[in-house]
């Protein structure tokens, strides 16, 4: 087998993962909830508790003893578990990592049921008498615990032994539960706090990085029948990924970009928060895995080829490792260079409206790109544009979402050859119902982050020029902003114009 040449950043062992942050505040999230709903609707878990105990009662007492020794049994298991695993590979770093974390979460639901407490002013209240169980015990601190250590340690550990861990402590809860033993309110929230201690641990100490190394993208490549002869380390914009270049054993040149759980998790979190802030933006839902979301892009390139569109030919699509932890996707390498890095005076009108008549294809075979910054608009050596990265892009798409493709793409053109020339460009292929229609989006609120950078190192107001060079040149008058922000700044008499209305 043919040795590869390797050009590519060593990986740090550890990072601060997205995807602990976003665990965090899912737990936090979940402990929020459980404790306003103990507080606000005292008979919702409380009633579920008597009903379970009531079930479990209509069992024999020689049920009840078994019951009770498997679970001392699983009580034991789930932290031995993880301190014989961890002594076994050596790893007592990671050990003394878990049990902090088990620490943490015993100390924070200790506190939280305490709180409790105080503010219902009773520990043990019935639901019948119209409030919430909140009862006494160092049993929810120990599930909270081993919750916790489990958090932490399970990144570390192989999947036999994580199903294992997750396994005892689903079954111990159940028990719990069906014995009466435990209340459903007071476990949920010794989950998420302990949950939240583990993942927090995590964040501040590190946790695996799950970026490839250069030999793992080398041995993906290969079960994909792509055998590498050189791979380097690109650096072009490909948000949300860890693009390369590889050169095959017969020559091909390849771009390989690779996407893994933690770049995913900063994407679902991206995505969570302009769901928070914005209103009618078309996004798709933030959450899909990451096999999904690759999926996904390809399927799209693919659907975009068929219809005609000048884009790379996909080449594979792997899986990196044995868990899906990481994936990769290949496409043929295009030589040239984007347009946020040529000379404006390339530019010409006959690539713009080239360009555009790309554009075109993807709206008649309905397929909105949702991405069309001046980076992912390539030329080649012989100046004809492609149109590349089809990650965020969608099937089916919606007038909305096309309409953002033209807001997209004649905005980041203006920023380089002028609103005039992108403008006449887009009108002369799309037609100009297409394009006046499209001025409902021409707001920042609307457009990619790199675009709105561009615009913001800008002072000469691109996008009201944009929108008036538009209503002069179809004769028709812009179309009223979308409402996009959920909360607007105050309106001022100086900025009082229609024109601003759905910017933020």
């Amino acid at each position: 087998m043919q040795a590869v040449e390797i050009n590519v950043p060593e990986v740090e062992e550890t990072v601060r993962s997205p995807t602990d942050a976003l665990n965090l505040v899912t737990a936090l999230l979940v402990a929020l909830g459980t404790s306003l709903i103990v507080i606000i609707f005292p008979d919702v878990f409380g009633g579920l508790a008597i009903d379970l105990n009531e079930i479990f009662e209509e069992g024999s007492n020689a049920a009840a003893e078994i019951t009770g020794l498997v679970l001392t049994i699983i009580a034991l298991t789930v932290p031995l578990v993880l301190v014989v695993y961890f002594v076994w590979v050596r790893e007592f770093r990671r050990l003394a990592t878990i049990v902090l974390a088990g620490v943490v979460g015993a100390i924070a639901t200790a506190l939280s049921i305490e709180l409790l407490s105080m503010i219902l002013g009773t520990s043990i209240v019935t639901p019948e008498r119209g409030t919430v169980v909140v009862a006494e015990t160092a049993y929810y601190p120990y599930v909270a615990a081993i919750t916790g250590a489990i958090t932490a340690a399970a990144p570390w550990m192989p999947r036999r032994w994580r199903r294992v861990a997750w396994t005892s402590l689903a079954v111990l809860v159940v028990v719990r539960l069906l014995l009466g033993s435990n209340l459903p309110a007071e476990l949920v929230l010794a989950l998420a706090l302990g949950a939240a201690a583990g993942s927090a641990v995590l964040f501040v100490l590190g946790s695996p990085n799950r970026q490839p190394t250069g030999r793992q993208i080398v041995d993906t490549l290969r079960r994909t029948g792509i055998e590498p002869a050189r791979i380097d380390a690109a650096n072009v914009d490909a948000r949300g990924s860890t693009p390369y270049f590889v050169v095959t054993t017969s020559g091909d040149r390849l771009f390989v970009k690779t996407l893994s759980t933690d770049e995913r998790s900063a994407d679902i979190l991206f995505r969570l928060y302009r769901r928070f802030r914005f209103t009618n933006i078309g996004d798709e839902p933030a959450f899909s895995s990451l096999r999904r979301a690759v999926e996904h892009e390809a399927l799209l390139a693919q659907s975009a080829a068929a219809a005609g569109v000048r884009t790379p030919r996909l080449a594979a699509v792997g899986r990196i490792g044995d868990e899906d932890y990481s994936m990769l996707l290949a496409q043929d390498a295009i030589e040239g260079r984007s347009l946020d890095s040529v000379d404006p005076e390339v530019l010409t009108d006959g690539i713009l409206t080239e360009t555009w008549q790309q554009v075109a294809i993807l709206r008649r075979a309905g397929i909105a790109h949702r991405d069309l910054r001046l980076a992912n608009v390539f030329l080649d050596n012989d100046n004809t544009p492609w149109l590349i990265d089809f990650g965020f892009s969608e099937l089916a798409a919606s007038d909305l979402l096309l309409q953002n493709d033209v807001a997209e793409f004649v905005t980041s053109s203006a920023l380089l050859v002028g609103p005039e020339r992108s403008v006449r460009c887009a009108i002369e292929v799309l037609g100009p119902d297409s394009v006046s229609a499209a001025t409902r989006r021409m707001q920042r609120p609307a457009l990619s982050g790199a675009t709105k950078n561009a615009l913001q190192e800008r002072d000469d107001n691109l996008l009201e020029q944009i929108r008036a060079e538009i209503a002069n040149s179809t004769g028709r008058a812009s179309a009223p902003l979308d409402r996009i922000t959920r909360l607007r700044r105050p309106v001022t008499r100086r900025s009082a114009q229609p024109s601003n209305e759905g910017e933020s």
